[in-house]
This record gives structure tokens, C-alpha cells and sequence, in this order.
């Protein structure tokens, strides 16, 4: 089994993967870390893509319980084992080695490697992210927001990208894990669109164009579709007036809820979590070449729900 280690390089103020930091002069920050993972042969490319934030695993909570771990692990695994997804991408992932213990059949493996900034809570572990797939993955790469200034738009944790399939046909997927909602939704929102920012000026710095290439963009956006308070956040809607779609967007509320309800009666159902595809995707975009679903089990592991989506190209 081939597990991709994340290499710690952390880049300069004003370089950057490919040839120098040109490529992130427009923003106001300077570029966050980057790191660049180890290569492998190309291969067949995915033809079901799972989305899933697995709620602190394992455990559920920062400090869990052995007795919790173990039960969370288990629960995980068999979850993943059922929805024989080719490609999985989780979010608040605590313990590396549990998820290696869980996602065996997985054989491309990338972990993020994320670090706390000096404004968030030293005491609370990192939630990091994955890919994994069961098709080879050719490239990957690491972009973590730690080391810039903490401004009140500072984007937290960071994201994953990497390249499937062969040069000429490929697809490119990120996962992402956005700025939560506590601390105030309005100051929360700028955090989310100086991430997205960032994470268009990745695509550009790699040569990638959303209107002619494959790009799935995936994870917790802690951002909602179709919750009205969130009608003027830029976060995805920009991605969708420039023609990408979400894959769950047509579904009918509320099966398309992905967060279920807090047990208090605090939050309601949300749609938090997405599968975002570029206009590049071409056909399959324009004539819905795809099914897509939110696995509604009450008794999956976590506050999430996970996001399936079937590739029919």
C-alpha cells in the first residue's frame, strides 16, 4: 500500500510552487505555505466522488474517549466501506493513522498537514483534510493559511489539491474546509471569500482554466445555498455566476441538507457541504450526466452527512 506523506516545505514570503510568487500579487497577503507530495503513474479517472466532514475522528469531539475513538473508527470505516466511492475527500480529520487504519481499499492516500495560527486555540487539536482514492493519484499539494498576518479576513486551516488521470485527460480536485460560522456570520464570510480567492489564484499559478478544464471542488463550505442569510456571500454564488454548478443544487429540501440539526433545538439542517464542478466538465455539466445524493442515515457517525456523487460521462 502506497500512502502519500505531504513533504514539510514551507515556501518564503513571495515564492511559490512554479516559478516565484507572481501569481499571488493581486491579493493583499503574501502567499501561505505550500507543500508538494510525492508522484505517482496516472491512471483510470474516478467515476464517484464522496464528500464527508467526519466530525473530529476519531471521537467526535476534541478529547475523546478511548471507548469513543474506537467506536468512531469503526463506525467511519464501515460508512466509507458502503458507499465504494473512488474518490473520498474528508474534512476534521484529528488522527492521521486512524484514517489509515479505516480506508485500507484506499491505496492513494494524502493527508493535510496543517498547523494552528497565533489566533485560534493552541488547546484544540488540528482538523486537518484528505483525498483518497482507489485510482492513482498523480500529483498533489498542500496549501495551509498559518503563516499569514492575522487579519480579521484571514482565512483558517487551508486546502488540498491534486491531479487525476492522464495529462490530456485529467481532472483536477480540491477539498476544502472553510471558516465556521461561530464568531459572527458576517465577519465569518469575509474569512470564506479570502479563502476562495486563494484558492482560484492555485488554479491559475498550475495552468489550470475552469472553462475549458475539469476542476471538482468539494468539502465544508460552512456556507449555504439556500438559507437566505447567506443570499450575498460570495463564497460559492461567485463560482456559480461564472457558469460551475453544485451537483446537489436541484434537489429538493430537505433531502439536500448535509448538516442535520443541532439536538438542542440551536441550529437547523443545513446545506454546509457541496460538490462544486467547473464549466470545463463541458457535457457532463451541460446535460446532468450525474446522480447525486446526501446519504440521510441517522446513524452515520458524525453531524455531517456525506455527499455522493455518481459520474455518468
Amino acid at each position: 500500500m502506497r500512502i502519500h506523506r505531504i513533504l514539510g516545505v514551507v515556501w518564503a514570503l513571495g515564492v511559490g510552487v512554479g516559478g516565484g510568487g507572481a501569481g499571488w500579487a493581486e491579493l493583499p497577503l503574501p502567499p501561505p505555505s505550500q507543500s508538494q507530495a510525492a508522484l505517482e503513474k496516472p491512471g483510470r479517472l474516478p467515476e464517484s466522488v464522496v464528500t464527508w466532514n467526519l466530525q473530529w475522528f476519531p471521537g467526535n469531539r476534541p478529547e475523546p474517549f478511548d471507548s469513543g475513538r474506537r467506536w468512531h473508527e469503526r463506525e467511519v470505516g464501515e460508512v466509507i466501506h458502503k458507499l465504494n466511492a473512488d474518490l473520498v475527500l474528508v474534512q476534521e480529520v484529528v488522527d492521521r493513522e486512524a484514517l489509515g487504519r479505516v480506508t485500507r481499499e484506499y491505496p492513494w492516500r494524502v493527508v493535510s498537514n496543517f498547523q494552528r495560527a497565533g489566533d485560534e486555540d493552541a488547546n484544540l487539536p488540528v482538523q486537518n483534510v484528505a483525498i483518497l482514492s482507489k485510482v492513482p493519484i498523480r500529483d498533489s499539494w498542500e496549501v495551509g493559511f498559518h503563516v499569514l498576518p492575522l487579519t480579521p479576513e484571514r482565512p483558517v486551516r487551508g486546502f488540498l489539491g491534486a491531479r487525476l488521470g492522464s495529462k490530456k485527460n485529467g481532472i483536477t480536485v480540491y477539498t476544502v474546509h472553510l471558516k465556521s460560522n461561530r464568531g459572527g456570520r458576517e465577519a465569518s464570510a469575509k474569512r470564506r471569500e479570502k479563502a476562495m480567492k486563494y484558492l482560484r489564484k492555485d488554479w491559475v499559478k498550475r495552468g489550470f482554466d475552469p472553462v475549458k478544464d475539469r476542476i471538482l471542488v468539494a468539502g465544508d463550505f460552512n456556507c449555504s445555498l439556500r438559507n437566505p442569510e447567506f443570499a450575498d456571500e460570495k463564497t460559492i454564488r461567485g463560482l456559480l455566476k461564472e457558469g460551475w454548478i453544485s451537483v446537489t443544487a436541484e434537489i429538493a429540501w430537505p433531502k439536500a441538507a448535509t448538516v442535520r440539526p443541532d439536538p438542542e433545538g440551536k441550529y437547523p439542517a443545513s446545506d454546509f457541504d457541496h460538490i462544486l464542478l467547473s464549466p470545463g466538465w463541458g457535457r457532463l455539466v451541460e446535460g446532468g450526466r450525474w446522480k447525486a445524493g446526501v446519504m440521510q442515515d441517522l446513524t452515520v457517525p458524525s453531524d455531517h452527512w456525506p455527499v455522493v456523487l455518481r459520474i455518468q460521462d
